[in-house]
C-alpha cells in the first residue's frame, strides 16, 4: 500500500511540474514575456512564485520517500504518509490551477468581438508611394488605449490633426502600446474605432509594443493589424521592410529591449540593409528607443538602452541608417550618436513620463509633458522633421540630409 501510494504521489507531482513547465512554456513562447521577466520585479516574482509552487509537490514527495526509511525515532512513522497525502493535494491543485489559469488567459486573450471598425492599413509588400517625388509620414507612440490615466482628448486630437494635414499624409504609424492591456478586446476594439476616423484620409501602420503583448496580445495585434491576408518580406508580422519613396522604412521587433532580436532577425536586418542601394535612406522604425533620456522606474533604467544599444546599434551604424523613430518613454526627444540620428516620440496620449533625472548625451532636443506626434517629409535631399504638438503646433525642427546631399 505504502510502495502503491508512493508511486501515485511521485506521478502526480512530476505531472504538476510538468504541467507548470507546460503553461511557462507557452506563456514564454508569447510576444514580449521574457522582457516582462526581465524589466517587471512584480511579474518577476509572479513567475518564480509560480514556478516554485509547481515543485512542491515534487519537493513533499521525495522528502517522504526520504523518511520513510527505518529510523530509530518512532514518532516520524506517520511523517512519509502526511507528506505523501499533503504531495497529492498539493500536485491537484497545481495542476488544475495550470489547466484553468492556461484556458482562461488563451480564451480571453483569443476572444475577439464581432463587427470590428475598419482600418485602412499600410501593406507592408505595396509600400508607400508618396506624392511628387515626396513621401509624408506621421509618427507617434504610446496611445495607451485603455489605460485610466491616458488621454482619450490627446488621441483624438492627434488623429484629426493628422487626418486634415496639409499636404495630406501618405501613412501614420503607431509605434507600439496601442493598448494598456494587450489580452483585452475591447482596448483594441477601441482603438480600431478611433482611427477609423483616418478611412479614406491616411492609411495605418502599427507596431507591437511591451504592453501590447500582454498576454499572448499578439493575437489581437494580428486580428486588427496584420491580418493573414498581409505578407511581409521577412515572413513575420513583427518586423519587416517596405519602399517609402527615397527611403525604406524597416521595422525592428523589440518591444522592452533586444531580448527579442534573435539571429533570425539580426541575420534578416544585416541582409535588408546590405541590399539597399548607395544613396538610399534607411529609416528604422521600433518600439523600444535606443538613445534617450530617462529616468529609473521599478529599479530599472529607462534610458540609454543597453541592451539595443550593444545589439543592434551597431549593425545601423556599421550600414548608415539615416534615422530612428521608437517610443516607449513618453517624451519627445531628437538625439544624435554615431552619425545616427534618433528620435523618441511617445507622445500620443499614455500618461507624460515625468522630468528626466538623467540626460543622454546625445540629446539635442527634449520635450517632457506634451502629446503630439512627428511629421517626416521625404525626400531625394533628405529627411524633414517637425514635432507637433497635439494642436498641431510645431515645437521643434530639423534636416537630415540624403549621402552627398547638402543641408537645405
Amino acid at each position: 500500500m505504502r510502495s502503491r501510494t508512493e508511486r501515485l504521489s511521485l506521478a502526480l507531482s512530476c505531472a504538476a511540474a510538468l504541467a507548470v513547465a507546460v503553461l511557462f512554456a507557452w506563456l514564454f513562447s508569447r510576444q514580449g514575456t521574457t522582457g516582462l521577466y526581465q524589466w517587471h520585479p512584480d511579474y518577476r516574482r509572479i513567475f518564480i512564485l509560480i514556478g516554485a509552487a509547481g515543485l512542491v509537490p515534487l519537493i513533499l514527495a521525495l522528502l517522504a520517500r526520504l523518511l520513510a526509511r527505518p529510523l530509530p525515532q518512532a514518532r516520524v512513522s506517520r511523517a512519509p504518509g502526511i507528506l505523501r497525502v499533503a504531495s497529492l493535494s498539493f500536485a491537484g491543485l497545481m495542476i488544475l490551477t495550470s489547466m484553468l489559469l492556461f484556458a482562461a488567459l488563451r480564451s480571453t486573450a483569443h476572444a475577439v468581438a464581432a463587427n470590428r471598425p475598419s482600418v485602412q492599413l499600410v501593406d507592408p509588400i505595396q509600400g508607400i508611394a508618396g506624392r511628387e517625388g515626396m513621401v509624408r509620414l506621421s509618427l507617434s507612440s504610446d496611445p495607451h488605449w485603455g489605460s485610466p490615466s491616458s488621454s482619450p482628448e490627446a488621441r483624438r486630437k492627434i488623429i484629426k490633426a493628422v487626418a486634415s494635414s496639409s499636404p495630406r499624409r501618405d501613412a501614420f504609424f503607431i509605434l507600439g502600446d496601442n493598448v494598456e492591456e494587450g489580452m483585452t478586446d475591447a482596448s483594441w476594439r477601441a482603438e480600431a474605432l478611433d482611427l477609423s476616423q483616418l478611412q479614406g484620409e491616411v492609411p495605418v501602420r502599427s507596431l507591437l509594443g511591451n504592453h501590447d503583448g500582454l498576454i499572448d496580445g499578439q493575437f489581437h495585434f494580428k486580428t486588427y493589424f496584420f491580418p493573414p491576408t498581409m505578407r511581409s518580406d521577412s515572413g513575420s508580422p513583427y518586423y519587416y521592410s517596405m519602399d517609402a519613396g527615397p527611403a525604406k522604412i524597416i521595422v525592428l521587433n523589440l518591444l522592452w529591449g533586444a531580448e527579442s532580436f534573435d539571429r533570425r532577425q539580426a541575420a534578416w536586418l544585416e541582409r535588408t540593409l546590405a541590399a539597399l542601394p548607395q544613396g538610399r535612406q534607411a529609416i528604422v522604425l521600433s518600439h523600444c528607443f535606443f538613445y534617450a533620456s530617462g529616468y529609473v522606474d521599478l529599479g530599472m533604467p529607462w534610458y540609454d538602452h543597453f541592451g539595443t544599444i550593444a545589439k543592434v546599434a551597431p549593425i545601423l551604424e556599421r550600414h548608415k541608417v539615416a534615422l530612428v523613430v521608437s517610443g516607449h518613454n513618453h517624451y519627445m526627444e531628437l538625439l544624435k550618436k554615431n552619425g545616427v540620428s534618433y528620435a523618441v516620440i511617445g507622445a500620443m496620449g499614455g500618461l507624460p513620463d515625468p522630468e528626466p533625472t538623467y540626460r543622454s548625451p546625445s540629446s539635442l532636443w527634449i520635450k517632457q509633458g506634451s502629446f503630439g506626434w512627428l511629421d517626416l517629409d521625404i525626400g531625394d535631399r533628405g529627411i524633414g522633421l517637425a514635432f507637433k504638438a497635439s494642436d498641431g503646433s510645431t515645437l521643434h525642427e530639423d534636416f537630415i540630409p540624403a549621402a552627398g546631399a547638402s543641408t537645405p
